[in-house]
This record gives C-alpha cells, structure tokens and sequence, in this order.
C-alpha cells in the first residue's frame, strides 16, 4: 500500500483583485497581457481559401474538443471515490487548494498589487473568538487552529470551505452521516500528484467544522489511554511551536507543516488569541490609540481615524477641521470595521461583520479594513445615531450621553451601543 504523502499549502487569498476579501477575502489577481499581430495584405482569393480552411478547422477543433471533453468527464465520472478517513499510519486525510510548496506568505505579485493584509485579517476576525473560546476549554492552542484554518482552506477560498460544505479543515469522511465528493489533487510515491475522487466531511456551518477540529485533536485514539494528537496539547507543550513540531508527520506529513503554521502564526501575530493556563488573557502590556475626530462643514460627515497622520493630511488639504480626541481605543480587542461609499462620500463604522457583508455585496460600500478596536472590558461605550434625512453623515459616534440627548432632540435617532472605548 502506498502511503499518501499529503502536502498541506494555503493560498494567499484565492481572490485579491480589488484587494478586499468581500466576507473571507475572494477576489483574483490576473495578469493579462495585450499582443499586437501586424496586418497582411492578401487577394480576396486567397482570403477566400483561408476563411474555407480555417472554418473546417475550427469544426475539426471543436469535434475533437467535444469529444475530448466527453471522455473526460466519461473517466472522471467513473473514477474510484477515495473514502480512506485515516491512512496506515493513523494520519487524517485531507484536501489541500493548491501543492504545498507553491505556498509563500506574502509572493511577490500578491505584495506589489496591495499595501496591506486587511483582507487577511478579516479572515482571521471571523473565527478568531470561537477559535479562542474553543481553545480554552480544550487544551489547545488558539493561535494553531486559525493557521490550520488558513492553510488548509487557502484562506476559505477551497470550495470545500465555503458554503454548504463549510469544513474549514479540509477533513475526509463523514459528520453525522453528511459529506461531499469532490475531485481533489493527492500525492502519492507510485504516482506523484495525481487527482481523484474523495468523501469530505459535510457541516452545517463553521461552527460545527471548528468543534470537529477539537474533537479530531482531543479524542483520535488508536489504544486505550493513548491519544494520537495528545503532543499538540498546552498542558503538554512549553509554547505553539512544540504544538505545530507534533503535528509535523501527524496531522499532515509534509515536513514543512509546522514551519508554515509557524510563519502564519508569527506573521500575523495569532499568539494575541493565546490563553494562559490559568485560563486568562496572553499578558501583554494595555496601550491605546487616541481617536481623532474631524468634521466636514460641506457634507456634514464626521470623521474618526486612529491615524495621526491622516488626521493631519486631511487637516492640511482643508477637508474639514479637526475637532479634538473623540475617545481612546486599545490596540487589541474586537475590531471596528472601516467602510466607504464613494456615491455618497461618507465613512462607515460597525463592529458587525454581517453588516459589512451586506453593504459591500449589496449596497456597494468598499471595504477599508480595520480601523480601530473596541474594549473586551465594555466599560466606556460609544453611542451611535443614525439621521434619515443625510446622506453622508447620516451616522454620528460619541462617547458623550448629553451630546446623544442633544442630537435626539434635533431629527437623530439613537441605534445603541457601537462599541467600546479604553
């Protein structure tokens, strides 16, 4: 029996087109390019005979092609469905979007079409809690859950982790009697990379995928007492390397497996999502980010930035004129998302992700990335309002109760807690 040699990778995003990952970051980088063909004078006899040929060519083509692709969708309809949960070795089988040595952080045409990892970092925000809240509970390391999420599903740009499959892990089999087979690129010594047919693990929705990821981690066991992942354990570990260095061989056999996890772990600093035994927060060290806020007299728009710098640009370009510190922000917590329309030129806020997720597929908002964080403490909140009657700054934030009992009284309508300041 050949064993499978499985090589894990991630895509960067399978899609950065416009540099904004829409919920998880989908959009592609192409690059075209345009070739010139100079032009040759022929007599119309000889055009004549050239259109007739080429025009039987292009039925010859197009017969060949038909039937080129008739047999082979005929072979890959018949081809075996590979259902092997685990390998020989008690190795867990997985679906990877692209070979593993084709995955880099950050390639060259990725780092020159964007100036940022905003689109990354959506990514992560979307399972970061449920990631750190399972992790906590079991054992196991936040931080390494979220790069296996990123690189066995290419940043959820797989097929396989987008819904209705939503396994986020790449898992063959079954949960709860549901799968789904795709065609998938294995690897094997006898044959190299090669494709076929295979049952991967169905769910409901992520959130089922990230328990699935712990129950594999914390109960696979091939002997009593002896459990497979037990060395990817905290209580067993010093630190996430040791974690990622056990499942090196295990969990997936590429040799490079924990060195990736590694590099995704650090590059994007996953750590942050880390427990300490005792169950509380990574210690890290309170700081803030002073929020400015500037207002535009010519389309009543307020304006927030933690970005000195911006805040001085626009300042200086008469955008508007700056109207002091609105709060302070830490510089870790939940993110405040950053919108902008161009319609409308106004800015957005929202700590909710599914409202970014509708006003960018559905009212045509851009996607800014992160602007801020909001306190975990939820001790200083930011009201929001919302006026009807404006179209650009028709939203107002402010930490000030008298300022909100003013702005109701002039047309405002209050819409509750935005978020939470330091």
């Amino acid at each position: 029996m050949d064993y499978k040699k499985l090589l894990c990778s991630a895509m960067l995003l399978g899609s950065l087109g416009s540099s904004t990952l829409v919920a998880y970051g989908e959009e592609t980088i192409d690059s075209t390019s345009t070739q010139e063909s100079s032009t040759i004078v022929e007599s119309s006899s000889s055009i004549e005979t050239s259109t007739k040929t080429q025009e039987t060519s292009e039925i010859a083509d197009k017969e060949t092609e038909a039937t080129t692709t008739s047999t082979t969708e005929q072979a890959e309809d018949t081809m075996p469905i590979d259902d092997i949960e685990y390998d020989a070795l008690g190795n867990l089988q997985f679906h990877h979007p692209v070979p593993f040595e084709d995955f880099t952080i950050e390639p060259p045409t990725f780092r020159a079409a964007r100036s940022s990892v905003n689109t990354q970092q959506a990514f992560i925000n979307q399972f970061a809690s449920s990631a750190k809240s399972l992790a906590s509970a079991n054992d196991l390391y936040a931080s390494v859950m979220i790069a296996q999420a990123i690189i066995e599903s290419g940043w959820g740009s797989s097929t396989l982790s987008k819904a209705p499959n939503y396994n986020l892990f790449g898992i063959k089999g079954e949960y709860n009697g549901q799968s789904v087979t795709m065609k998938t690129q294995e690897w094997s010594e006898k044959e190299g990379w090669h494709y076929v047919n295979a049952k991967f693990r169905k769910y409901p929705s992520y959130k089922e995928s990230l328990g699935d990821n712990v129950t594999v981690l914390k109960k696979t066991s091939f002997s009593s007492g002896n459990y497979y992942y037990s060395g990817a354990w905290k209580s067993n570990t010093k630190s996430y390397k040791d974690a990622t260095a056990y499942l090196t061989g295990r969990y997936a056999t590429a040799p490079t497996y924990g060195s990736t996890l590694n590099s995704v772990i650090e590059t994007y600093k996953l750590t942050q999502y880390d427990t300490t035994s005792n169950g509380g927060s990574t210690p890290a060290p309170v700081q803030t980010n002073a929020m400015y806020r500037l207002y535009n007299p010519n389309n009543h728009e307020h304006f927030y930035t933690a970005s000195l710098n911006e805040k001085n640009h626009l300042v200086k370009i008469g955008w508007g004129r700056y109207e002091g510190v609105a709060w302070n922000a830490p510089k870790a917590g939940a993110p405040v998302y950053r919108l902008y329309n161009s319609t409308l030129r106004d800015h957005h806020y929202t700590l909710d992700w599914n409202e970014v997720k509708v006003l960018t597929t559905k009212h045509k908002w851009k996607y800014e990335g992160v602007a801020w964080y909001s306190d975990k403490t939820k001790t200083k909140k930011i009201y929001r309002l919302f006026h009807p009657g404006l179209t650009s700054g028709s939203h107002h934030y402010t930490k000030d109760q008298n300022e909100v009992n003013v702005l109701k009284t002039r047309g405002w309508r209050y819409e509750g807690i935005g978020w939470y300041a330091k």
